[in-house]
């Protein structure tokens, strides 16, 4: 046995996507982790008890500006 976590596989979504569908999904995912990934790298974050403390507002419904982004 190592000492390595083991990492669960994702389980299988039932779904009706087709193969078209599926590419287009795929590729607005990637541009949004691309657009993620310049975020960052310009110190564009804000930290996670921020963003929870954020999102939780939000989600009571509060009316928002967008969260203060360093960078």
């Amino acid at each position: 046995m190592g000492s390595d976590p083991v990492m669960a596989e994702p389980a299988a979504r039932a779904t009706t996507e087709s193969d078209e569908q599926r590419a287009r999904r795929l590729a607005w995912e990637r541009a949004r982790i691309a657009e993620a990934d310049e975020d960052i790298a310009a110190g564009r974050v804000i930290s996670g008890d921020e963003a929870l403390e954020w999102l939780d507002r939000w989600a009571a419904g509060e009316d928002l500006e967008e969260p203060d982004l360093r960078g």
